[in-house]
């Protein structure tokens, strides 16, 4: 099977060969040979039917284009002899266009203007896929949808998803969740997925998942995960590996479970779901908290951290909401209990 997650990212020699292919066939001055050496060349490597896919979409604009190019990206592409100056330099230009195009769409396909689904801070929705998959969105998240007959795709750009893969009828394409470290394979499952700031975190709860890094040895073939399983992996491979805890698929219920979590990671999760910061004072930093605590009322939850630590919550700017909340010792000196 062609490696799915170069279907999300063609390299630069790709894009450059579709460029070439494009300007040959919108010409409309291919030969049935051509068009046979077309096929072939996208049939060869994933990465070649990903830059078309890409060519295709950025260069709608291009769909009419002289037919004196037509020879000239051919000879290109090796059929013809070598153009002259002038033919080079007016293809270099074209090349140049559309691939700055390719590439320029897949920087804004990067952004959260064209995810395809985006939650705002503190929302988290649910978005059923065209196979019967729901996606869970967590807060602050946003996720690219890519279905094609060769794979579906569902690339995480930031944030959180929990996972539940339809059961369509057999032979479809596997299923794939794409983060900046690599794929999760989905064999038949629920799983969450998570993207943080140069790692990505997995965690099982039915059936099982392959994990593929990115840069990992080809040789020793994906890492299976199962049920009650979690796991934390860079493009290299797996760096952690341990059981799921309670804590970890809590946010899919609206709560925050902590367990001797110090309160400065609390603060840092608990602020995900709202835009006003929560600062925590050095002296009650590395304080541990133990419970349950609501996402939705993020001001209910530090009261129920106030009664349960010898701190006081102390809103920054009564005037500014946006200003936030501290944490503080509830008196000098004071010490967790």
């Amino acid at each position: 099977m062609s490696d799915p997650s170069s279907l999300a990212d063609p390299d630069a020699d790709a894009l450059a060969e579709a460029a070439q292919w494009f300007v040959l066939l919108a010409s409309g001055e291919a030969t049935d040979a051509d068009r046979e050496r077309w096929r072939a060349w996208r049939a060869e490597d994933a990465r070649n039917e990903a830059g078309w896919r890409r060519a295709e979409s950025a260069t709608a604009l291009f769909a009419q284009l002289p037919a004196a190019h037509a020879q000239t990206a051919a000879d290109v592409l090796g059929r013809r002899a070598t153009p002259d100056r002038g033919r080079r330099r007016v293809m270099g230009g074209m090349l140049a266009a559309l691939i700055g195009s390719v590439a320029g769409w897949q920087g804004w396909r990067r952004s959260d203007l064209s995810a395809d689904h985006c939650t705002a801070v503190g929302e988290m929705r649910d978005v059923i896929l065209a196979d019967g998959s729901v996606l869970q969105m967590d807060t602050d998240t946003a996720i690219e949808i890519d279905f094609t007959a060769r794979a579906r795709l569902v690339v995480l750009r930031r944030g959180r998803v929990l996972i539940s893969t339809g059961h369509p009828a057999e032979a479809v394409p596997p299923f794939f969740a794409v983060t900046a470290e690599g794929r999760v394979e989905a064999l038949g499952t629920r799983f969450s997925v998570r993207q943080q700031d140069g790692w990505s975190e997995v965690g099982v709860l039915e059936s099982r998942v392959a994990i593929h890094p990115a840069a990992a040895v080809p040789a020793r073939g994906p890492a299976l995960l199962h049920a009650g399983q979690f796991v934390r992996f860079d493009r290299a491979g797996v760096t952690t590996l341990r059981a799921l805890g309670v804590a970890d698929n809590a946010w899919s219920r609206g709560m925050l479970v902590a367990d001797a979590m110090t309160l400065s990671d609390f603060a840092v999760e608990l602020a995900r779901y709202r835009r006003a910061p929560i600062v925590v004072s050095p002296e009650v930093a590395d304080w541990r908290i133990s419970g349950t605590f609501p996402l939705a009322d993020s001001v209910r939850a530090l009261a129920a951290v106030a009664a349960t630590l010898p701190v006081r919550v102390l809103a920054r700017d009564a005037g500014d909401p946006a200003a936030g909340h501290a944490l503080l010792p509830a008196r000098p000196g004071a010490s967790a209990r």
